[in-house]
């Protein structure tokens, strides 16, 4: 199922997302339009503002004009592409999504220039919005996902790093994101303190599952459809659950660490590696895990009544564990 069936109760809400960053993302400079142009037309699913619409409307249509909260939305989408942006950066990355990155087409200078860019245009939405809490939450995002990147950068092309380790990095650079886009929603909608809390709940669970799938997905998904290399993050160094797991259980272990921490990566170490992967069951104990995440996330909407926005978020958080089959 596509992203546009799943949010098919949201999907006016949606294109109005697209309006209102074609808008925000207007410039005179010819640079940065480029660039805007670029990244608008390599759009991801919007699973963020997507969800913050579902957890806004999930008391019912209290919300009696939905650009009331637009700029919100279009904030949490612009803080999403500029950390993008960073990390295409960082990683050396020369693609996105399966097109040219911005750093591969303009450079890093201006990539950095730009990442700063949709940043301050995010939170000048978020200052005009007037929520003072909502500005408090999405600095924190920024703060803790800077975290978890400076974290993920020192454990490079370490194999010795621990389920434990791995989860708190993933908590910062991934899950923060989404339940505050959850906890966004929720907190426009004017639900109570404990609805709140388990929108929060709710996409910190949701994070983390999503995130241990899509970790999953790099070693065993379809380039055509991850935008990326198969083995990327072990390529670059990144040591994700499915290789944490295998290392803990393969004969090979010894061998793979010594390769790993010499930087002695090519493709057939990660053919190998793959394959490790699936013999050691290592790609079941992920993915187990990853379903008791998606169970909790389902188990914190138990507060609010049935609804059909309801129904979507609890499918969004199965349709996750779906992305692997």
């Amino acid at each position: 199922m596509r992203a546009i069936d799943i949010f098919a109760d949201i999907k006016k809400e949606l294109q109005e997302l697209e309006t209102g960053l074609k808008q925000v993302l207007d410039s005179q400079d010819h640079l940065v339009a480029d660039i805007s142009s670029h990244l608008l037309s390599s759009a991801g699913k919007r699973l963020r503002p997507a969800l913050f619409f579902l957890c806004a409307k999930l008391k019912g249509e209290d919300i009696e004009d939905i650009k009331d909260i637009m700029s919100v939305a279009v904030a949490i989408e612009l803080i999403h592409s500029a950390t993008l942006v960073h990390d295409d950066v960082v990683d050396n990355s020369n693609s996105r999504r399966g097109i040219p990155s911005v750093n591969s087409k303009w450079g890093n200078q201006s990539s950095v220039l730009m990442g700063d860019y949709l940043f301050a245009k995010a939170f000048a939405l978020l200052t005009n919005f007037g929520y003072m809490s909502l500005i408090n939450v999405m600095s924190e995002v920024v703060e803790k996902m800077s975290e978890g990147e400076i974290q993920q950068l020192n454990e490079v092309y370490s194999p010795d790093i621990t389920e434990e380790i791995y989860l708190n990095r993933v908590k910062k650079k991934t899950a923060l994101f989404i339940s505050s886009s959850c906890k966004s929603g929720g907190t426009v909608s004017g639900a109570n303190e404990l609805e709140v809390k388990s929108l929060q709940n709710y996409g910190y669970n949701l994070g983390i599952a999503f995130q241990i799938i899509d970790d999953l997905l790099d070693f065993l998904g379809d380039e055509k459809n991850t935008g990326k290399p198969v083995g990327n993050d072990l390529r670059h160094g990144t040591i994700t659950l499915p290789v944490i797991y295998m290392l803990d259980s393969s004969d090979m272990s010894d061998i793979f660490k010594a390769k790993i921490r010499e930087r002695n990566i090519n493709e057939e170490f990660i053919k190998q590696v793959a394959r490790q992967i699936n013999e050691t069951k290592a790609f079941d104990r992920a993915y187990n895990l990853a379903e008791k995440y998606v169970s909790q996330a389902v188990i914190e909407l138990e507060v609010f009544p049935d609804s059909p926005h309801k129904r979507t978020l609890e499918f969004i958080a199965k349709f996750i564990l779906k992305r692997c089959y």
